[in-house]
């Protein structure tokens, strides 16, 4: 009996299964078919460059999105480099800020304290020499100098480049020029030596001690000849000197020494020096002729641009920018041309010249579609 019970249940089952598939057909069947959603038209116009005509805090407003969607190219070692150098440089203005905000220690007892929170400031480190060295303590400076480096985790690379910084400083201002350059030597073998050399020319330089900036300036150029930024800090200090005869000079010597794919860099930032600092007919060659050569650089037109437009000369101004959107390159480097024109002229020049501008670009983008 109970078995014939049991084949009752399982046939039940059977045909509930069998109802509930069906009506769930049905059900199905009663209701529309989902359409396919038509595809929505976007009118973009010819290559969006009607983004030209565009008022400018619109423009401001879609660049960065424009610039979110670019994909993240891979650092090279330089690059990777100067943003470790940027990060860490931003952490210690940060750090500054926070301890200028609260009340300064003011006794070596509270340094101390400090110190027990931040082994590794170089910040509170430097702040405690100067706080000595205000008062009179030289030699006491001196010896925590050398405690600061001793203390200071081994990994902490830029803190103690930036105490071997300060020391220097506080050397070239309170010691003597053979204290000065023993502790160079040292601090040299004890760190990043191209980097040294630089922050002592820039140390040697703000005090005017010509003679130990031109002694730092012989020994790295002739360590690290293959540096660009090496050859541009010794053209710096000619320029800055007015000696644009020794500038142009160092420049020839880098290029006698530079690996080949350098040469730009350094012919365009020499020639970016010269606008700032030395003769702008010089900066005007040099950058004349590195163009002759890469007339499709985007980059160096954009610099040789900004240099023209901080000197003023509008003659000058449109005839570049007349030059560069004569150009054959890429739409997509023809529009950032014309769209700096026409920024240009609608601040300094008048409905005519902006018309220009917009005339001169619809003619590229019908010739463009004609092509």
């Amino acid at each position: 009996m109970a078995k014939g019970e049991q084949q009752a249940r399982k046939k039940r089952k059977s045909v509930d299964k069998a109802q509930g598939k069906q009506k769930k057909r049905q059900l199905d069947e009663e209701q529309p078919a989902e359409q396919p959603a038509a595809p929505r038209h976007v009118d973009v116009g010819p290559s969006g460059w009607e983004e030209l005509e565009q008022p400018q805090d619109v423009q401001q407003q879609a660049e960065p999105q424009a610039q979110q969607q670019v994909e993240p190219r891979k650092l090279s070692k330089l690059q990777k480099r100067r943003v470790k150098e940027d990060r860490e440089r931003a952490i210690r203005e940060a750090e500054m800020k926070k301890l200028e905000a609260e009340t300064a220690p003011d006794s070596e007892v509270e340094f101390e304290q400090l110190l027990l929170s931040a082994p590794n400031s170089s910040f509170v480190w430097i702040k405690y020499l100067a706080f000595l060295v205000s008062l009179g303590e030289m030699e006491r400076a001196r010896q925590l100098a050398e405690r600061a480096l001793a203390s200071i985790h081994y990994r902490e690379e830029q803190e103690k480049f930036n105490v071997w910084v300060a020391w220097l400083n506080m050397e070239n201002l309170y010691g003597s020029e053979e204290a000065t350059l023993a502790l160079l030597s040292k601090a040299l073998a004890h760190t990043d030596a191209r980097r040294m050399y630089l922050a002592a020319v820039d140390i040697f330089d703000r005090t005017q001690k010509d003679n130990l900036v031109e002694q730092c300036l012989k020994a790295m150029t002739r360590k690290f000849n293959e540096n660009p930024d090496v050859w541009l800090r010794a053209v710096k200090f000619r320029l800055s000197r007015e000696d644009g005869e020794g500038a142009r000079k160092t420049l020839d010597r880098s290029l006698q020494s530079l690996p080949k794919f350098e040469h730009v860099r350094m012919i365009s930032q020499t020639g970016l020096l010269e606008f700032k600092l030395g003769d702008e007919e010089r900066g005007r060659s040099l950058f004349e002729g590195v163009l002759r050569n890469y007339p499709k650089r985007l980059d160096l037109w954009s610099v040789y641009l900004d240099q023209e437009v901080a000197a003023g000369d509008q003659q000058r101004i449109r005839a570049l920018f007349e030059r560069a959107t004569h150009l054959e390159l890429p739409p997509k480097k023809m529009k950032f041309l014309f769209k700096r024109y026409l920024d240009y002229e609608k601040k300094h020049g008048d409905a005519a010249s902006v018309e220009h501008v917009k005339r001169r670009a619809m003619e590229y983008v019908e010739a463009q579609a004609a092509a």
